[in-house]
């Protein structure tokens, strides 16, 4: 093989290889910017839910409306059992959620794969 055509050789892989670099590089950063997104998004609503599930909560329990306090507590809690059961469905069962449930609460996963799933009514609770 000639000179010249040895160089250009080197040339075109060194070009592929950066292209290659380049496009996973960048393939890589899209990834991140438009997943990592929707996660702390969906995050930071699950968490504004939960503060003002927890404020309404803490204020009746402050106004010593324990009954109301205990029905909001109750159905909350109803209500997570009943999205977390239909959302291990909607994963097919996935094995790995069902051991992170089940070596936290396997009472609970026991009740959800029984079908033992509480119906979620619209509540109201009052309090001085």
């Amino acid at each position: 093989m000639s000179r010249p055509r040895f160089l250009l050789v080197i040339v075109l892989v060194l070009g592929g290889v950066g292209l290659l670099v380049g496009s996973y590089e960048m393939g890589r950063r899209t990834h991140l910017s438009h997943d990592g997104g929707g996660v702390y998004y969906t995050q930071a609503v699950l968490a504004f839910a939960h503060y003002k599930t927890y404020s309404k909560i803490a204020t009746e329990l402050e106004k010593k409306c324990y009954d109301a306090a205990l029905k909001d507590a109750s159905e909350t809690k109803e209500e997570q059992m009943a999205l977390l059961a239909n959302n291990l469905r909607r994963t097919g069962n996935d094995p790995t959620l069902l051991e992170y449930i089940k070596f936290r609460d396997p009472e609970l996963l026991r009740s959800i794969l029984d079908g033992h799933i509480p119906e979620t009514h619209p509540y109201t609770t009052t309090c001085p």
